[in-house]
């Protein structure tokens, strides 16, 4: 339990799946559920919302790169508001660029739609925005037709079927600036940019199997459940064999007190 002390805010799957990774112990996680729950070390169950969020689009993105997602969240930092925009690629949930902005025009939003493309200058994803003012504009509009990007809109008044940006933005608020309490910018900045690494490079994400960001990113998903399975079949196996020689040993010994003399 030394390993859930040091992680005591995971949830049951997440945390079987972080066992493994570290090599701590290799358990299925209904076993994990049953360990914590025998314990009273479970988390209650999360509230889900099963409308919009679970009709975000009906296509699915099937590659890296297919689906990008884009949205802009005032953060509030000592009385003053900011504006966060990432951008998301929709199948490994990687992020791909943010930026802490202290205005929200179509200027800003379209230079930082025209940083990330430069980063991957040859891909061409689908691009799904709100219908926020800079989104809707001729100029926007221009840019992605120049940068080879579709355009997706959600549906009016239903934000939420956005609902993978959306779910990050709350993430980092959650995560990263409500706990840290910045008093500055440069504070709040510093803050969300530990967070993206974290949330990139080291936090198991529910949505692709609880892989990392970065692995689905970079083709390594596969390779690491593979390894996953690998590890708790062969400890499965072992546990089997130490049973088995357990209850063998226990066997003998009743085998040994049955034909020992009785002594008076």
């Amino acid at each position: 339990m030394r390993f859930r002390e040091k992680h005591p805010n995971i949830n049951y799957r997440r945390f079987a799946h972080m066992l493994n990774d570290a090599k701590v112990a290799f358990v299925s996680e209904s076993a994990v559920y049953r360990l914590l729950k025998d314990r009273n070390k479970l988390l209650p169950p999360p509230t889900i919302n099963n409308g919009d969020t679970e009709r975000e689009y009906r296509s699915k993105p099937l590659y890296v790169h297919h689906h990008w997602h884009t949205d802009i969240a005032y953060i509030k930092v000592d009385g003053v508001f900011y504006f966060l925009v990432m951008m998301l690629d929709g199948f490994s949930r990687y992020i791909l660029g943010w930026d802490l902005l202290t205005d929200m025009t179509g200027e800003s939003i379209e230079n930082f739609v025209l940083k990330i493309k430069e980063k991957h200058p040859h891909c061409t994803p689908m691009l799904i925005t709100d219908n926020g003012s800079q989104y809707v504009s001729r100029d926007f509009k221009l840019l992605l037709d120049r940068l080879q990007i579709k355009h997706s809109r959600t549906r009016r008044n239903h934000p939420q079927t956005n609902g993978k940006i959306e779910r990050l933005n709350g993430t980092v608020k959650n995560e990263a600036i409500r706990p840290g309490c910045p008093m500055s910018y440069k504070e709040a900045f510093e803050s969300i940019d530990e967070f993206v690494f974290y949330y990139n490079n080291q936090r198991l994400h529910q949505g692709i199997s609880f892989l990392r960001p970065a692995d689905v990113f970079y083709g390594r998903g596969y390779a690491i459940l593979r390894q996953r399975k690998e590890r708790i079949s062969e400890a499965k196996k072992l546990r089997i064999v130490a049973n088995s020689l357990a209850f063998q040993r226990q066997k003998e010994l009743k085998r040994t007190d049955d034909v020992s003399p009785a002594y008076h």
